[in-house]
């Protein structure tokens, strides 16, 4: 079954980084489809594929010094850290939970790649000038509250 398929909407304009989200989303899928002893295989590789994928992410963050990295780096660790968790469910043979994990990360990437990496993309293009505003700095909702004053700190 699929969890979420790849489309243009998805693509945020950088070669590398499209290609990388369509193996995500891939790997999505194969999890949210895997049965039986495939489950456990289906996670490892979508978290193995995760630490590259965003360990790339946050080396072009630190190579452009991108301002937002703080509320993206821990959007990035609170993905991995819920896979991890989710992989010690599986082998405790909580293996409805890999499922679960694919389902919620699919909603979670569509709003992570059209804001986030968006913005990433943006800002190696064409630098800070070309960045929006963020939409939830400053409100009591962020998802990443107290990480805009981090941003700002590490900006040179």
């Amino acid at each position: 079954m699929t969890v979420l398929a790849w489309s243009d909407e998805l693509a945020v304009g950088h070669d590398a980084m499209d290609r990388t989200h369509q193996q995500f989303v891939e790997l999505l899928n194969t999890m949210g489809a895997a049965q039986g002893e495939a489950i456990l295989a289906s996670v490892d590789a979508f978290i193995a594929h995760t630490e590259a994928h965003f360990a790339q992410e946050e080396a072009w963050m630190d190579e452009f010094q991108f301002p937002r990295a703080g509320c993206h780096r821990a959007e990035h660790h609170n993905v991995l850290e819920v896979a991890k968790e989710v992989r010690r469910r599986v082998v405790d043979g909580g293996t409805q939970y890999a499922r679960t994990l694919a389902e919620a990360l699919a909603e979670w990437f569509v709003v992570h790649a059209s804001s986030m990496d968006v913005m990433l993309a943006i800002f190696m293009e064409h630098g800070a000038d070309a960045l929006p505003e963020c939409s939830h700095e400053g409100s009591e909702s962020c998802p990443n509250s107290g990480k805009h004053e981090a941003d700002r700190s590490a900006a040179p």
